[in-house]
């Protein structure tokens, strides 16, 4: 693992940031600052190999990550990514067998690497996953949506 200085820390996530994985064996760089608690204390940061502001001058994404609702289930949102559009997506879902009344779209992300982004907002809220093996969450959708523009801000222009 490398040491960085403080002023290089600046352009990589902080390992706390990575929703996917906190633990140590995710982290590529570390720096050393002095702590707030003063005495000769310093404070070791450790960050992952993703630089901040990545996206940056490329324009809108090119993936969605969406929530999408169903009256059947209220109070039970679908999250999840797409190269389509969200409308797109939720029209695709709708039409699976078993499916009684349609999706619609509760709320849409323009992004870059929906994939990875979706990802970390379901390793993010897994407390709230109806069930590990499906992208269902009983979740508010005010905390679904504000989950996704904090951990999608390094996921945008």
């Amino acid at each position: 693992m490398k040491r960085i200085t403080e002023q290089e820390s600046k352009q990589f996530i902080p390992l706390k940031e990575n929703y996917n994985d906190t633990s140590i064996s995710s982290a590529s760089t570390f720096s050393i600052t002095p702590s707030d608690r003063g005495d000769g204390w310093e404070d070791v940061t450790y960050f992952t190999s993703r630089k901040r502001n990545m996206f940056s001058g490329k324009g809108e994404g090119d993936q969605w990550v969406y929530i999408l609702s169903n009256p059947v289930q209220p109070g039970i949102y679908k999250i999840g990514y797409t190269k389509l559009t969200p409308d797109e997506r939720a029209k695709q879902i709708s039409n699976a067998t078993g499916v009684a009344l349609p999706y619609e779209v509760a709320w849409a992300f323009r992004c870059f690497n929906g994939e990875h982004l979706e990802g970390a907002v379901h390793h993010a809220l897994n407390e709230y996953r109806v069930n590990s093996q499906r992208e269902f969450f009983q979740i508010d959708l005010d905390m679904a949506i504000s989950s996704i523009k904090l951990i999608g801000k390094d996921y945008i222009s």
